[in-house]
């Protein structure tokens, strides 16, 4: 081989190692190059860990890459903009459902922590002072719970009761017995009452007194009602009268043959109220009852009825006698045929009032 050929190989032989040369030297950066954008990062899904080797930029981009999902109320740090470094440790906090019960309304709450406190905050729920709830309001809460606000109302009622008036009977000496008369209308009064009723959850489920007062007093209704008895006789006089008396009764004469006296004598007559006696007018009675005292016996309008004579059947007391004592009396009549006929009879006295 001449020597222009051979100088020909060698150019090409140096030309060749040193496009190797560089080319390996390009292959070596391209591969420090590569190395140098991946990067080691840990993730912590829930307690879950795994180290994973990564050229994405950022934290959202591995999770699409791997299909990660986040849920309602998870929680990631650090945010998924935030760039991807050598050494980035993710980590994901899972939510769990919590479930706030008041007022009729449900609200699911999705939440990675906290108390029952903090859940009642998150769902606008105030407790009042008197409301009832299903867990302490301290303690952290669990996936799945249900938090029940079961409400307590008060409010205090009126209630009114009438108070029945009271019917109160006098008696009137001046009135005749069945007639009565009102003297004060009767007037009911009136009981209030304060009621201290409670609601749970707007169901009522206690009540209780908490006052009572009477606005009004009763004012009784006063009846005045006769006691003064009336008897009417067989001519339609009526007569008011005090007591029945049932007596015994004997009939006398002032004739000679009962009193030894003639008509012409002085005293023939005479009884002992100083007035002479009078047919169908004067009895003798025994000294409890006054002179002068006025009384209605029935039995004497009957007995002169049956002899044609209609009498008013008053007779007065005008007269004495040593045998009229205790429970009789004698009547004065004309003659002893009629006091034979009449004889001794029980009969029933009214006593007339003045």
């Amino acid at each position: 081989m001449d020597s222009h050929k051979r100088g020909f190989w060698i150019k090409s032989s140096i030309l060749f190692l040193a496009a190797l040369t560089i080319a390996a030297v390009a292959t070596v950066k391209l591969t420090h190059y590569v190395q140098d954008m991946a990067k080691h990062v840990t993730l912590d899904d829930d307690g879950y860990r795994v180290e994973i080797t990564t050229y994405d930029t950022n934290v959202e981009q591995l999770l699409n890459r791997y299909d990660i999902t986040l849920g309602p109320g998870d929680e990631i740090t650090p945010a998924l903009d935030e760039a991807l470094e050598d050494g980035t440790e993710i980590n994901i906090t899972r939510a769990m459902t919590v479930t706030v019960e008041a007022d009729g309304r449900e609200k699911v709450l999705y939440v990675t922590g906290g108390t029952v406190r903090d859940m009642l905050g998150k769902a606008s729920v105030e407790l009042r002072e008197k409301d009832l709830i299903n867990y302490p309001l301290y303690m952290s809460v669990k996936p799945y719970d249900r938090i029940t606000i079961t409400r307590i109302d008060e409010e205090v009622q009126i209630e009114t009761e009438a108070i029945p008036y009271q019917v109160v009977t006098k008696k009137n000496n001046s009135m005749d017995e069945g007639t009565s008369r009102v003297v004060q209308e009767g007037q009911q009064g009136e009981l209030e009452r304060r009621i201290l009723v409670t609601y749970q959850d707007g169901v009522e489920i206690d009540r209780q007194l908490v006052s009572e007062s009477v606005k009004a007093e009763p004012v009784n209704r006063i009846v005045e009602k006769g006691t003064v008895k009336r008897i009417t006789n067989s001519r339609g006089d009526s007569f008011r009268y005090s007591k029945v008396r049932k007596m015994t009764a004997t009939a006398y004469t002032a004739g000679y043959e009962s009193t030894g006296k003639n008509p012409g004598d002085r005293y023939y007559g005479v009884t002992s109220s100083g007035k002479k006696v009078k047919s169908y007018h004067t009895i003798a009675a025994p000294p409890d009852i006054p002179i002068g005292t006025k009384v209605y016996i029935p039995e004497l309008v009957k007995f002169w009825a049956q002899r044609g004579v209609s009498i008013s059947g008053v007779f007065t007391v005008e007269d004495r006698g040593g045998a009229i004592k205790g429970n009789k009396i004698d009547i004065y009549m004309d003659n002893t045929q009629l006091t034979r006929a009449w004889g001794r009879r029980s009969v029933t006295v009214y006593f007339i009032r003045k």
